[in-house]
């Protein structure tokens, strides 16, 4: 099984643990607290609190609260990729908006719970519906988006 628990923890093109290419606890270039060009509160271009273009709060067409399009327990329409825990279980979906610099995340029970924003450098930051940053999603090997808390903890995958 291509999404097995084992083939996601044990494969060096998805586990940062086995991969310092991908590793922002080893990389400090991939980190946003050490790399000012990722930081969206040092960057204002990819900052939500500055551009109000990447912001879903400032931008309706951008929040599923308004934009009933994007609203994925309205119209279970969603980009086909899956937020998987390590462990590969199911903890959400993607939806992508009109602006190809954003995309949505909705939980199991298809409540909005964060937003990403490209951040120009083969990665996104992740913030909470509110604005509140909150972790950062880094391309692996394989071709899909490691998750990353602001600790730099692997909790997540994009696939």
């Amino acid at each position: 099984m291509e999404n097995s628990p084992s083939r996601l923890r044990f494969n060096s093109l998805i586990n940062p643990q086995f991969n310092p290419a991908i590793n922002p606890e080893v990389n400090a270039s991939l980190n946003p607290l050490y790399n000012a060009l990722l930081h969206p509160e040092r960057n204002v271009r990819i900052g939500p609190k500055f551009n109000h273009s990447l912001n879903p709060q400032f931008t309706p067409s951008l929040n599923p609260n308004s934009n009933s399009a994007l609203d994925l327990a309205k119209t279970m329409n969603f980009s086909g990729r899956y937020r998987l825990s390590p462990d590969a279980e199911v903890q959400g979906y993607v939806v992508h908006t009109i602006n190809k610099a954003v995309f949505l995340i909705f939980d199991v029970d298809l409540q909005w719970v964060a937003y990403a924003v490209d951040n120009g450098r083969q990665g996104y930051n992740l913030f909470s519906p509110e604005g509140e940053w909150k972790g950062y999603l880094l391309r692996n090997g394989a071709g899909s988006l490691n998750e990353f808390n602001l600790e730099g903890e692997w909790v997540a995958l994009i696939r």
